[in-house]
């Protein structure tokens, strides 16, 4: 599925410019600093022959729980929405909550959508790719306390319910011998821990950012399946000065028992192994790395090099080098709130099997 993306960076920076005004009464007081609420919003146009014409925005809200609090962290929230002409529907909203001088954290998404993907079979078998069309709600939420400084103990909740009104005649799906095929709800609570040094939200240049879950799904908690899910996410952050950072990230994700193929361990997406579609390889357990070299050019301009591999396998003892994939791109930055280093990024990634992935969103990959 691709798309042709008509917003452009322009539209970004008339945007930008008419917010910067609204706050500069307000940054900088002789006797005070106030961290004023910004909303940056973002017309979205695509078309596409699943679609045909698409069109929605997007917004991002930074703000802080307490605006006289020098010490908490900025919040976020994230909006998007979109419609097309075939009848399908997006809608999130992502947030990001720092509060009581950043003892507490919330994050998560809520979302529902109505839309079609594609499937490409399971493990590492050779690709052949089908359509399917769901209709489904989503939540995710996560609540942290901070224990000692930077390392903080919470609890996770997942939900899905996953309605697949449509399959592709003669494909995998359709045959019911896939777990999860005729959809089906997920849902499952857990246990996190997270270890944040970072020193900026939006655009970090030194620090750690290191999580790790354990969650079970169950029908004791709604699910229609059972299995549990741990993951790991480790982010280091090198300062090389002047905005110049190197971010490297390593992180794996280990399912046990019986999940539904819609919430497997995948390779692709927006955030890791740009250049493959989103579930492109999808397995089980899943380990990866990627590193993205970040530098501005000028005026509000940056860009980025990135690179990443990762492996997909049922069983962790099935993990062979002749499966590790590799993807690689080039992105460019612009940055729509000079003051809080809030950019927008466009994404170019290539794969090892050749495919290719072009991504436009608010915010940095990791």
């Amino acid at each position: 599925m691709k798309y042709i993306l008509l917003s452009l960076f322009t539209i970004l920076a008339a945007f930008s410019a008419g917010i910067f005004a609204q706050e500069k009464d307000t940054i900088n007081d002789a006797t005070k600093t106030r961290y004023s609420p910004k909303i940056i919003a973002i017309p979205i146009l695509f078309y596409g022959p699943e679609t045909r014409l698409g069109f929605g925005a997007a917004g991002f809200f930074s703000f802080k729980t307490n605006p006289l609090d020098t010490i908490l962290r900025p919040s976020q929230i994230n909006l998007g929405a979109a419609y097309t002409l075939e009848k399908q529907v997006l809608t999130y909203a992502s947030f990001d909550i720092w509060a009581l001088q950043n003892k507490v954290v919330f994050n998560g998404e809520i979302g529902y959508y109505r839309y079609f993907y594609n499937f490409y079979g399971l493990n590492n078998e050779p690709r052949k790719v089908e359509q399917y069309s769901v209709n489904y709600p989503r939540i995710r939420f996560k609540a942290y306390y901070e224990i000692l400084p930077g390392l903080y103990g919470g609890v996770h909740y997942t939900f899905d319910n996953f309605d697949v009104v449509e399959r592709e005649e003669g494909g995998q799906l359709i045959q019911d011998k896939i777990t999860g095929s005729q959809g089906g709800i997920i849902s499952g609570l857990g246990i996190g821990m997270k270890y944040d040094t970072r020193n900026h939200n939006f655009y970090p240049t030194k620090g750690y950012s290191i999580q790790a879950s354990f969650e079970r799904f169950g029908k004791w908690v709604g699910s229609d399946f059972t299995y549990n899910l741990t993951t790991i996410d480790a982010i280091r952050y090198f300062d090389l000065k002047n905005d110049k950072v190197i971010a490297a990230n390593i992180y794996g994700r280990f399912i046990q028992g019986n999940a539904p193929f819609f919430h497997l361990s995948g390779i692709g997406g927006n955030k890791r192994m740009r250049g493959y579609y989103d579930g492109y390889w999808l397995a089980k357990q899943k380990i990866g790395w990627q590193a993205e070299f970040r530098t501005p050019l000028f005026w509000r301009f940056g860009m980025v090099a990135f690179a990443g591999n990762a492996i997909v396998a049922n069983e962790i003892d099935q993990f062979q080098s002749k499966y590790i994939r590799t993807t690689a791109g080039l992105g460019f930055r612009f940055k729509v709130d000079k003051e809080r280093k809030i950019n927008a990024r466009i994404d170019f990634g290539v794969s090892s099997d050749l495919t290719t992935g072009f991504y436009f969103t608010i915010g940095e990959a990791f």
